[in-house]
Parts: C-alpha cells; structure tokens; sequence
C-alpha cells in the first residue's frame, strides 16, 4: 500500500472533498433504510437489497455504479459488525461496557466517507502509461508500481486532509535459505544493535553506511 496525502492546498483537493462529500450521503441514506427495517420490521437489509433498491436512486447515481457498489459493501460490513457484537452482547452481556449501538450517521454538513476504486474503475489506457486516474475524475497519478499489481485506489477522509491510498500486490521473493545459518540482533541502548551469528568467519560491517542501512531496515521491517 502506499499513501498519498492531499492537504487543503493541493490542487486535487476540492475534488477528492466532493467525492468523499457524494459517498456520505449515499451511506448515510442506505444506513436510514437499514435502520428503519432493523428497527420497525426486524429485517437486515442485505448488501443486495441495498443494491437493488438504489440503482437508480440520485445519490448512487452521482458516483459510478462500481465506486457505489463499494460504499455499500463498506456500511453492509459494518452492519455485520455490530450484528455480530449484538448477539455476543445477549449471551453475555458482561463482555461489554453498554449495549452495543446502532451503526450511525456520518455528520450531515462535515461528515466525509471512503470511497473506494476497484480495477474496473480505473482508467486501463491512463494505467498502462503508468498514470492512475480513478473512473470519471480528473485526478491522475504517476506510479511505478506495475499495473498488473494494481488493485484498488482509495480517497480517505483524515481530520484535516485526505489520503490517497494505492493498493497494489506484490509477490514474495523466494529465497533459498541454508536453515543451520541463523544471526540474531539485539537492540541497543546506547548503541543502535549488537549482531551475533553462530557461523565462524562472518563479521557484520562497522562502517557508518552499513550502520544505517541495518537501522533503515529496522525502521521498515517495525
């Protein structure tokens, strides 16, 4: 995965607001048809039921049917969720602070949601120049991350700024390893680490570069 910030300054900014503005009202609107069959008709609403029955509603409709198809697959998670934590919560009510609550509203005029791009919503002519341009958008990324590996684009709401994060897959490299060769690293105090291997004849470099590119794989693998 990687991330992206956007603060208020930068010129995707407005968009990516107005995106995350669209998919609130969606959740949010779906959530009310939930709430309202969970707690007048004792009925959970499916994600399908949710599909079916705004397909052709206004908010859904502001956004591609694939971008909408995955906010609703986000707040039928959540409902799971709480589902889930509720009948936890009547065999053993003891496991929990307070009932728990109904999933909720995001704020009407500040609140902000995820919205999320799958493959199918991204442009394939952009990618294969090695540019993301999320479906119907006018936001374009470089990256290197090859294009087969891309699998998801998405905006994230923070407290003062987004956050564009690009989900890619990336294989594990295959190593052949000899299993009676092993090395441990104790991290130090007052020195970065002490290395102690159990074969003779292998000495780590002291030298100040590969001090700090033990510490760089340190911070990266923490």
């Amino acid at each position: 995965m990687r991330d992206i910030s956007h603060t208020k300054n930068h010129r995707f900014y407005d968009e990516i607001d107005r995106l995350c503005f669209l998919s609130k009202n969606l959740y949010n609107y779906a959530n009310y048809l939930v709430r309202q069959s969970f707690i007048f008709e004792k009925i959970n609403n499916s994600y399908y039921d949710l599909q079916k029955t705004l397909s052709t509603q206004s908010d859904y409709q502001a956004m591609p049917a694939k971008v909408s198809q995955q906010i609703l697959m986000i707040l039928d998670r959540n409902w799971k969720s709480f589902l889930a934590a509720n009948e936890v919560y009547k065999q053993n009510p003891s496991k929990f602070k307070s009932r728990p609550r109904l999933t909720g509203y995001k704020n009407k005029i500040t609140g902000r949601n995820i919205v999320v791009y799958r493959t199918q919503a991204i442009s394939k002519r952009q990618l294969k120049q090695g540019i993301i341009n999320p479906s119907k958008t006018g936001i374009y990324l470089k990256t290197l991350v090859p294009t087969s590996q891309v699998k998801q684009v998405r905006l994230v709401p923070r407290l003062n700024h987004y956050v564009i994060e690009v989900i890619y897959e990336k294989c594990e490299k295959q190593y052949e390893l000899e299993k009676n060769r092993c090395a441990s690293i104790d991290i130090g105090l007052n020195n970065l680490a002490t290395l102690t291997f159990n074969q003779a004849g292998i000495k780590p470099k002291s030298d100040k570069w590969q001090t700090f590119k033990i510490y760089q794989s340190i911070l990266q693998q923490s």
